[in-house]
């Protein structure tokens, strides 16, 4: 994307698609009204009437219908006029009452939220930013709206727990009411802007032609899971499904399925247990530097070898295993592997036991998790080290071979390689920098048919002829026969391999040794698993999508809400929120809660169920029907970090409202009176209770669905305590659990906006 072009006689943008530019390199849509505005970097004053160096305008308005600020961002003043309950008038009245300042380069001219002078938000009042000039202009309220849609202005909420209302008091004895869903907007931009500044949106450099070129910034998009993308199971590979998949195909719907899912705690030690049977410590020429100062040496550099600075790791942590079942490639890989046997029948195993075989076979417990394998063709659990993004992408759309030879080369012919050692697919292994991923590192767990194979001991780059002559299925390359190194297995078609599962995992190195994965505080992948941008980096790849999810995830839903309800609520519809900037914030607090708990020296905060002295049947409600469920597609407790008391909660309002918080989060002001215990974002367990604060429309209700993650929780019977947050953030409490009289329905007041995430919108007729 180029910067925008200005046409000097027309003084508007000469190119179609102009953005809001810091650079060239830095850019962010612009919110003035419903268009995209150039931004000239150099500064200037502007009239209605003459435009003067530095003015913005739109691709297609009239000078006349515009002004812009001094800091160059527009207005329109069309979008001024009464707009609903949004009027200049309201927003000037917001602009002075809230914590903002008049700003310019002084402090002193132009109408913007502000914490100080150095940080500052758009206002969205009828999607504009007004000119304080034009408080008293008598033309205002003579234009129409130009506005493709009304900003959403809540109804005021049914009781002091549903909403937050500010009355703002306006001279000349104009009284109007701003409601609290405004500011949501303003809190979002500035979210975005902080965000941009740390972290601005470039493209992430990448193999995969499909993830090179972010999102733009942009409002929120609507899409539909499509259960198209997913070719269904015919009924003979139904029959080859792994058991440990837990499906059930019942219905040719079930024949149809593209998920991602952690494999449970209970079985991660088997996993463990693999990485440490085929590990071998033998370093070679592929495993680059970890310090990257040396070239590429025989035998590998000195900085890997034993006494080197880190050395050769020792062995791998587990950190986590994401498992992939997705019906078409597993579709395309079982009938690849039954042409291999038509046309093979029987094929001769390799002279030596492959590591990862060997480990099965003395291990029922692995032989259970892992699941049969097909020992005609020689199919066998193989490593292909990757880097975790990548590794999602082939676990999403499966191999790619016009990637091969792109990363180690081409020893045996353009094709997928793999290692029956963990160590040797390691060395292929990358890390980030820094963030989330770093020093996390990734393997796969393929499923590969190796057939009938061509084995040789020294580099052959011919060997792929054999496999297009048809003689053979694969290649092996025995470098441990040759040279005493590794064996590697290269298949030159892609549907010869299942990428089964995603191992993510940490390097050691003297001295350390594995530990039991934590099962309060687990690691978790950046973005949920099940989410269709789960590879993406949501700092440097910005989208905002709002999911219609599919038909069995509806039913999830269904089930869910069944289960918080002492009625029988039906999920009409309900939309996903994959939002970049929301997620940010999320985890960040996420983190810094981690974080208070690691400093106490503890692994989590204490639970509700402790809390409110009923160890068996005190748990969250919702967390109790995921223990129950199956909704590793939706959300289930391997999603969530309970040690830190995330958990999914309801949240009831009115349609716009709902619609608001689902694109712009959630806002907490500071009522000074009316909260039943105190300030803070209202959330419960029940679903009922939720939805007392819904209004029906038409027999339908709107409710969120949230992760929420409440860290330490004051705990509190009164019927009533409007003291209750401040009681808990003097005692250092991050969130209140009231439990009303002991006998509830119990509800979560969580004080900041970013312990919330709004994930999932909920259409219910009760």
């Amino acid at each position: 994307m180029g910067c925008c072009q200005r046409d000097a006689a027309s003084a508007r943008c000469s190119n179609t698609d102009c953005w809001l530019l810091d650079s060239c390199g830095t850019y962010e849509l612009s919110t003035c009204g419903s268009s995209t505005y150039f931004r000239d970097l150099t500064w200037g004053v502007v009239s209605a009437t003459q435009p003067q160096p530095g003015a913005c305008f739109p691709n297609t308005a009239q000078t006349g219908e515009y002004t812009c600020t001094g800091n160059m961002y527009c207005s329109n003043q069309a979008s001024a006029s009464k707009h609903g309950s949004m009027s200049l008038t309201v927003c000037m009245a917001l602009c002075k009452t809230m914590n903002c300042q008049f700003i310019q380069y002084d402090c002193n001219t132009d109408c913007w939220l502000l914490d100080n002078c150095g940080t500052y938000a758009i206002s969205t009042c009828g999607s504009s930013l007004y000119h304080n000039t034009l408080f008293n202009t008598p033309t205002m309220t003579s234009i129409a709206p130009v506005l493709t849609a009304p900003v959403p202005v809540p109804a005021p909420p049914p009781s002091d727990d549903s909403g937050v209302v500010v009355l703002t008091s306006i001279g000349g004895g104009l009284s109007v009411v701003i409601l609290g869903m405004l500011g949501i907007f303003l809190r979002r931009l500035r979210a975005k802007r902080q965000m941009a500044a740390v972290t601005p949106v470039t493209p992430m450099p990448t193999d995969s032609p499909d993830r090179s070129k972010p999102a733009r910034v942009r409002v929120s998009q609507m899409d539909e899971e499509a259960e198209s993308k997913a070719k269904p199971l015919s009924d003979a590979t139904a029959e080859s499904l792994p058991d440990n998949w837990g499906r059930k195909i019942g219905s040719k719907q079930d024949l149809t399925f593209d998920d991602l899912v952690y494999v449970p705690h209970a079985d991660l030690n088997v996993f463990q247990t693999l990485l440490n049977k085929t590990y071998r410590p033998i370093p070679t020429q592929d495993r680059p530097c970890p310090n990257k100062k040396c070239d590429k040496q025989k035998g590998g550099c000195p900085c890997v070898q034993r006494g080197g600075d880190p050395g050769l790791p020792t062995g791998y942590q587990l950190m986590r295993v994401i498992r992939v079942e997705d019906s078409g490639m597993f579709d395309r890989y079982v009938k690849r592997r039954s042409d291999i046997r038509r046309k093979r029948g029987s094929c001769k195993p390799p002279d030596s036991q492959f590591f990862t075989a060997a480990a099965m076979e003395h291990d029922a417990a692995m032989k259970s998790a892992l699941g049969s394998v097909d020992d005609d063709t020689n199919e066998v659990f193989l490593w292909h080290g990757t880097q975790i993004r990548k590794g999602l992408a082939i676990a999403q759309d499966d191999f790619d071979l016009s990637f091969a030879g792109s990363g180690a080369g081409t020893m045996y012919g353009k094709g997928l390689y793999f290692a029956e050692s963990c160590t040797k697919a390691d060395e292929y292994a990358k890390d980030e920098d820094d963030g989330h991923y770093e020093k996390i590192h990734a393997m796969l767990l393929c499923r590969v048919c190796v057939g009938n194979y061509h084995y040789v001991t020294d580099r052959d780059p011919s060997a792929i002829d054999h496999f297009h002559r048809g003689d053979t299925d694969s290649t092996i390359g025995d470098r441990a026969a040759a040279v005493h190194t590794y064996r590697e297995i290269v298949v030159y078609d892609a549907d010869q391999v299942y990428p089964e599962y995603l191992v993510l995992y940490k390097r050691l190195h003297k001295g350390q040794h594995a530990q039991p994965v934590s099962e309060s505080r687990p690691f978790v992948l950046e973005l949920p698993v099940y989410w269709l941008n789960v590879g993406k980096n949501p700092f440097t790849e910005s989208f905002n999508v709002h999911y219609k999810v599919r038909e069995k995830i509806r039913a999830t839903l269904q089930r869910l809400a069944m289960g918080c309800s002492a009625n029988k609520p039906r999920v009409v519809s309900a939309r996903r929120v994959e939002d970049s900037s929301l997620w940010v914030r999320y985890i960040r607090k996420k983190s810094s809660l981690g974080n208070a708990l690691d400093d106490r020296g503890e692994d989590k905060f204490k639970p509700p169920n402790e809390l409110d002295g009923k160890p068996e049947t005190g748990h969250s409600l919702t967390t109790s029907l995921l223990r129950e469920k199956h909704t590793e597609d939706t959300v289930s407790l391997e999603n969530i970090q309970y040690g830190l008391n995330e958990m999914l909660l309801w949240h009831g309002t009115d349609r716009a409202a709902a619609t608001v918080i689902a694109e712009e989060g959630f806002l907490v002001l500071d009522a000074k009176h009316g909260r039943r215990f105190g300030n803070g974002v209202y959330l419960a367990e029940d679903l009922d209770k939720s939805l007392s604060y819904a209004p029906e429309v038409s027999g339908r209700r709107h409710v969120l669905l949230c992760r929420a993650v409440c860290g330490d929780m004051h705990y509190t019977e009164q019927h009533w305590e409007s003291s209750a947050d401040s009681t808990a953030k003097k005692n250092g409490k991050h969130s209140v659990l009231a439990n009303p009289d002991g006998v509830g329905p119990r509800e979560y007041v969580l004080f900041e906006e970013d312990q919330v995430y709004p994930e999932y919108l909920l259409e219910i007729e009760s």
